[in-house]
């Protein structure tokens, strides 16, 4: 063999080894496709469960890996099927397919990373945020805008959701920028108009309010025939238009307006919660211009409903509607019965609310273990690609050197006293190289090592949880600090631990324990309100960290002052500072 032969080798070889594979730009139109073709049928379990079979067929027939990623892809939408099914059931399906997938392709990540958000956005937004902000990234970055208009506008009511609305329109309007005009983004363009209302009725300016509403609603009606979408958000806007007008005492067109939200949601086939909240604004609205008669018909229809409400705070919220209905008309016996009953709903959002943070706090456990297995395993196949390189690089130099020792030693013999030289040279970097393999035949074992102790501290860590779970009255602001320290140790395992000292946490079991001791009356829940009212929160922060209504708070402090018999207009905060 020629020495221009063993040249050409070597850079074959390096070339081949060195190459890796691009994103594939048409598996990421394909997974659109599928995404476009399974939310066509989402609402047939059966059609969705063909097409997952489907999909693993073609695993089976061609081993591609983008089949399978697509049939696992495909059973995210198994949830959506059953209109009652708690779409928390898919966060398991989706770190499934986060480590399936490993960031091979970029429409699989947005995907994921995009399910993630909407899911933390009231479980946890600093979690969520951390999720969307990856998605938008890669969005950004592959350029096809798969979900980027969408993106932006969950990005803006994380900020809604902190009260930072100036922010919030700033992302609202960049989802705005990447909508399209046609049809099929019509109620999403509408929707951000909607959101633009939303945000200038917090800061206060009804009028900047009624002006993007209305511009809402003559998007929509625009059209020539809406389908059924289209025509539920327009009641939903007008609903809100309503709302508007509620807050400026303009009660006739405010009332005309949520009763159009009113007779659609009864007109209806199926029920839907967001009754449930315009039942409560018709309710308000009545109390305030005393329509005690229109306040029994509203309280009455949400009577007959409850029984097909599944979400609890639902509930309560119809049952605290009744309650403030019998307070108007001064009926206290029935309100004993209403009380005893809004306690045990009570305990019962409750108990869901502690499944449902075990149930996440599981599986981000599982999915960190499954993490931790996967890149330990990326590691040991990365090590041994770079011992195969390595030997193969080796390899091509020996052939190339004793090709070049064969030419010197048939040269002259002082050629062939400098081959051998460089052939001892040539031992010794072998020796070199063999001393790198063993170094990182230890690192493998200390991975080893170093997952013996992630899963030691993963025990400590589900043990804390089981803690937290018999603990009756525990602190949920500082419990979901506490787990979200650990998670952050159990993910970082190499930084020093450091011991977290609370001391509100401290100061809050104390108060806790005096409350119970000189209000046994009070209950689980309105001590949690009490927490509150020290920290200085207000009704309407009280109210969205609950999900109940600003009305309903109120309602928390105003029983809350008369079992500590303090009188209303006492200021409960400086009360509770004082105990």
């Amino acid at each position: 063999m020629k020495k221009k032969h063993y040249l050409l080798l070597f850079l074959l070889l390096i070339c081949g080894l060195s190459c890796q594979s691009p994103k594939n730009d048409k598996a990421d139109a394909y997974f659109k496709a599928i995404n476009d073709e399974v939310t066509q049928i989402s609402s047939h379990l059966p059609k969705v469960v063909a097409m997952k079979n489907r999909e693993l067929e073609k695993y089976k027939q061609t081993g591609d890996r983008k089949y399978l990623i697509s049939s696992k892809y495909v059973e995210l939408f198994f949830c959506f099927s059953d209109e009652d099914e708690d779409p928390i059931k898919q966060i398991p399906i989706v770190y499934d397919l986060l480590i399936l997938n490993n960031n091979e392709y970029d429409y699989i990540s947005m995907a994921c990373n995009f399910n993630l958000a909407f899911q933390f956005e009231t479980r946890s937004p600093k979690l969520a945020m951390e999720f969307l902000n990856k998605a938008i990234e890669l969005d950004e970055k592959n350029g096809k805008k798969y979900y980027l208009p969408h993106l932006y506008h969950l990005k803006g009511r994380l900020f809604y959701n902190k009260k930072n609305y100036s922010e919030a329109m700033v992302y609202f309007t960049k989802s705005l920028k990447n909508l399209t005009s046609s049809r099929k983004d019509l109620i999403f363009v509408s929707s951000m108009y909607n959101n633009f209302g939303l945000c200038y009725d917090k800061m206060g300016k009804q009028d900047l309010a009624l002006k993007e509403t209305n511009r809402a609603i003559q998007i929509l009606e625009s059209q020539k025939k809406l389908n059924s979408d289209e025509q539920a958000f327009l009641i939903y806007l007008q609903s809100n238009k309503g709302l508007y007008y509620y807050k400026r005492k303009e009660y006739a067109i405010a009332e005309s307006l949520l009763l159009q939200e009113y007779q659609f949601n009864k007109n209806r086939k199926y029920f839907y919660n967001g009754a449930v909240e315009n039942i409560l604004e018709l309710f308000n609205l009545y109390h305030d211009t005393g329509q005690t008669s229109k306040m029994q018909e509203v309280v009455n229809y949400g009577m007959s409903i409850e029984p097909k409400v599944k979400n609890i705070s639902h509930k309560i919220m119809i049952f605290e509607m009744l309650q403030s209905y019998y307070l108007k008309i001064n009926y206290p016996d029935q309100l004993r019965g209403l009380c005893k009953k809004l306690r045990g709903l009570h305990d019962q959002n409750d108990q869901q609310q502690q499944r449902n943070l075990t149930y996440v706090s599981d599986i981000l456990n599982n999915f960190l273990i499954k993490d931790l297995i996967q890149k330990q395993k990326r590691s040991i196949d990365d090590q041994k690609f770079n011992n195969r390189l390595i030997l193969a690089v080796a390899s091509v130099f020996i052939i190339i050197f004793g090709g070049i020792i064969y030419i010197i030693r048939s040269a002259s013999k002082k050629e062939k006293e400098l081959a051998e030289k460089e052939k001892i040279i040539l031992i010794k970097n072998k020796k070199i190289l063999e001393q790198d393999v063993k170094q990182q035949e230890e690192k493998i074992s200390n991975m080893h090592l170093n997952l013996n102790l992630k899963i030691e501290t993963e025990k400590t860590f589900l043990e804390y949880i089981k803690n937290i779970k018999k603990a009756k009255n525990a602190d949920a602001e500082q419990t979901m600090n506490d787990l979200f320290v650990r998670i952050n140790n159990l993910i970082q395992i190499d930084r020093n631990n450091n011991d977290l000292i609370n001391e509100s946490s401290a100061e809050n079991k104390q108060l806790i324990t005096k409350l119970s001791k000189t209000f046994p009356d009070l209950t689980n829940n309105e001590i949690k309100f009490c927490i509150y009212y020290k920290l200085g929160l207000s009704s309407k922060e009280i109210a969205i960290l609950e999900n109940i209504t600003e009305g309903s708070s109120r309602v928390y402090k105003t029983r809350i002052k008369s079992k500590m018999n303090i009188g209303k207009e006492s200021d409960l905060n400086r009360f509770l500072k004082n105990i």
